[in-house]
């Protein structure tokens, strides 16, 4: 993007003028300099001064020339890595990836550790003394001038806190925004990554045959996890694994870890094992040490998630052995450091941190279930990062949207890259620096509308969920009042760029989530305020005007902006368009019973509440998300008592229940609907029945409709639903139980 005013403003606040002692780098478009490297330059060297060639030339026009160091020396030089012209390089305090920067005189000294720090050091230089910025993937921002001064004294060495720093946005496919962040990419580093026990010993292969591999889980053997403590499983993981780094030796790190599962191994040896070391951690880092001990060239990785986060009491993670420490559990609305609900995630990073220094975090930064939906969490970056840094971790996963942008995922994805490098990086200062080279004049109203969520999210003290809805904030920092302010804001951010395309198109993306949030909360409201539908003058309920056209607009913003998922789960834009389509044809459920009072006789659980008892008679329907307009008994049967306020002719009476096996929500097996005039005594008016629950993956919504012989008079209906009471086998996880979703009970 070439927009002279905006350079203006960036070399205003980029640029100080040098009051100090400077060299004249380039003059007017020449240079006196040439760039040096050694005669057996390393290829990363080589990168290296290339790219410092083509961004001054691109800046200032001048084309300084590349030379080895066997030529004879030059009076003004640009040394690129370990060339013969420096002496005196304290190479031993680089790590790796660290960096050293010096100007003496009138040579320049750009040089680092073994990994790529000799780039770093070039990028380093091109941002802090020449005002080139990496913002996004794709062209950097390059100020054109044609005459470049530098201080003169310059002598500068960085190490980064993390030895590993990796940020899960889009921008991780451009490797040279890799290069200039410092960043790591996964595929570059880990032959196997994350959950890998059925990937070294798959069940389908082995067991059907050999259940002994696997889990004793209530006395049963179960796929969920291995049994560690067989020798065999030993022979077979290692074998496959040596098979693997064989076919990919270049790669560091291999995760030998549990299953994305719970029900992990009671056998007599693994409980043994479990019981001296404080939890199932204790068999887990037994088996990952022995395996560790068969390649100790690599590094060896295994997760501290959910039952295995606890440290062991005695056991020590080996040298090559590193532990992936998980903060799903973590709260995104306060920082780790002194937030209630994370001491517990503390607690266990210190036990670990006193057994190992070799700890990586795998850390959560977007709302998987909604990648756009509104998710306030930037503040918390820095105090998470300092938080990470003083606890001695050696390594960050910022798992973000993968390679589908997300919500504001451009500046997530910029700021997450400074403070993996630099904790303590000024982020208020590259916030406003990406927002007025990103949004221009609307970054002001861009702000204000980031500080009003996060103030709004904070004033509310909600728990900010990874997994949360936009609906389930309806009554906090995403009420319709809020986003009528939210809107208003975006209103005149889009009206200051509206004669510059690209900025509005930017304007535009960052509005994506508010319209999804409004979009999401009128199938929510659905025939009430705020709602999908409206009764047109004949008192036919019909799409709002013009509902339909934000829904193609949105969908039509998502894919402009290169948007492939909207959650984790696989939804596509497209997929959501067709989802509405299905809203508008299907309209509310128009009964006699909407709005009346809804007696739980048996609580539904307080974890997804919805619209509480009032979402059974709301008119709303319950689609395919369990989260929206559904009410949920979880491990108990359901009981409930309709109150149609009045005696009412019934001919048939019908409720929704939600199948969605991979979260553990399976149908009734049956459903007995009683009729009462007083509410005191009923009669069975009818059952429905539903044969035991075959395994299932599809997500999807079934009627039990019950047509009364005769039309019959009452005032009260009963509805009884029994819940499973023990999980089947193919879904079975310890201390889990079943779910049983009911929506709308319909009286005709």
């Amino acid at each position: 993007m070439r927009n002279r005013k905006l350079y203006f403003f960036l070399a205003f606040i980029i640029f100080p003028l040098y009051t100090q002692a400077s060299l004249l780098l380039v003059d007017k478009g020449r240079s006196d300099f040439k760039i040096v490297v050694s005669t057996n330059a390393p290829v990363i060297d080589l990168k290296a001064a290339s790219v410092l060639q083509r961004y001054v030339q691109q800046m200032s026009g001048a084309l300084i020339p590349i030379i080895n160091d066997g030529t004879a020396k030059t009076p003004f030089e640009i040394c690129i890595g370990r060339t013969s012209r420096q002496n005196s390089i304290a190479y031993d305090r680089l790590n790796p990836s660290g960096l050293f920067i010096n100007v003496t005189g009138n040579i320049v000294t750009l040089t680092g550790g073994i990994e790529k720090g000799v780039l770093y050091s070039v990028y380093t230089f091109l941002e802090k003394y020449l005002g080139c910025r990496k913002y996004t993937a794709g062209a950097a921002f390059i100020p054109v001038q044609s005459t470049i001064i530098i201080p003169s004294d310059i002598n500068i060495t960085e190490n980064p806190v993390f030895a590993y720093r990796e940020v899960y946005y889009p921008a991780s496919a451009d490797q040279e925004y890799l290069d200039w962040h410092k960043l790591h990419r996964l595929d570059d580093y880990w032959g196997l990554w994350g959950h890998t026990f059925n990937k070294l010993v798959p069940a389908k292969e082995y067991f059907s045959t050999h259940p002994e591999y696997y889990a004793l889980v209530d006395g049963k053997r179960k796929p969920s996890q291995l049994c560690l403590s067989n020798p065999e499983v030993f022979k077979i993981l290692t074998n496959n694994l040596r098979k693997k780094i064989a076919a990919d030796p270049a790669k560091k790190y291999w995760s030998v870890s549990q299953n994305d599962d719970l029900g992990y191994c009671e056998c007599d040896k693994c409980r043994a094992i479990d019981k001296l070391e404080g939890g199932p951690q204790g068999s887990i880092l037994l088996f990952v040490n022995k395996v560790a001990a068969q390649f100790p060239d690599k590094i060896i990785s295994t997760l501290a998630y959910t039952y295995s986060r606890q440290a062991p009491r005695t056991l020590k993670p080996a040298q090559n052995v590193n532990i992936m420490f998980c903060s799903i559990d973590c709260n995104r609305a306060k920082p780790i450091a002194t937030d209630a609900l994370s001491a517990g995630f503390r607690k266990d990073l210190h036990n670990w941190s006193l057994l190992t220094n070799n700890i990586f975090v795998w850390d959560y930064v977007v709302q998987f279930t909604n990648y756009v939906s509104p998710f306030p969490n930037i503040p918390l970056l820095k105090p998470n990062a300092l938080f990470f840094e003083e606890n001695g971790v050696k390594g960050l996963f910022e798992q973000g949207s993968g390679d589908t942008p997300a919500e504001f995922s451009e500046l997530k994805s910029y700021l997450l890259a400074k403070l993996s490098w630099e904790p303590s990086a000024d982020v208020d200062q590259l916030t406003t620096e990406f927002m007025q080279y990103y949004y221009g004049k609307a970054a002001p109203f861009i702000k204000n509308y980031m500080e009003l969520l996060y103030n709004s999210s904070a004033a509310s003290n909600r728990v900010l969920d990874i997994y949360g809805t936009p609906v389930r904030e309806y009554n906090t920092y995403l009420s319709p009042e809020l986003i009528d302010r939210y809107g208003q804001l975006l209103d005149k951010a889009e009206g200051a760029v509206e004669n510059n395309p690209v900025l509005l198109k930017h304007v535009r993306e960052a509005r994506l989530p508010v319209e999804y949030a409004v979009l999401q909360q009128s199938r929510f409201y659905g025939i009430e305020k705020h709602g999908a539908f409206i009764q047109d003058a004949n008192g036919v309920w019909i799409a709002k005007p013009g509902l339909e056209q934000k829904v193609k607009e949105f969908v039509l913003t998502c894919n402009m902006a290169g948007i492939k998922l909207l959650a984790e789960t696989g939804l596509t834009p497209d997929q959501y368009l067709q989802e509405w389509a299905g809203v508008f044809k299907a309209g509310p459920k128009d009964h006699l019973a909407i709005g009346a009072t809804v007696i739980p006789v048996k609580p539904f659980s307080p974890e997804y509440p919805n619209k509480g008892s009032h979402t059974l008679t709301d008119g709303s329907r319950g689609y395919n998300d369990f989260q929206y307009n559904w009410l949920g008994w979880y491990g108990t049967d359901m009981e409930v008592v309709l109150d149609l306020g009045k005696e009412m002719s019934i001919k048939e009476i019908s409720i929704s229940f939600l199948e969605d096996q991979r979260h553990w929500a399976f149908l009734p097996g049956e459903v007995i609907i009683a009729l009462s005039d007083d509410g005191k005594n009923f009669n069975k008016a009818g059952m429905l029945t539903n044969s035991y629950p075959e395994e299932n993956y599809q997500v999807s919504v079934k009627d039990y409709q019950l047509a009364l012989a005769e039309t019959a008079k009452a005032r009260y209906i009963k509805v009884t639903s029994s819940n499973l009471k023990v999980l089947p086998s193919w879904r079975y996880a310890k201390g889990k139980k079943a779910w049983l979703f009911a929506d709308e009970i319909m009286v005709q």
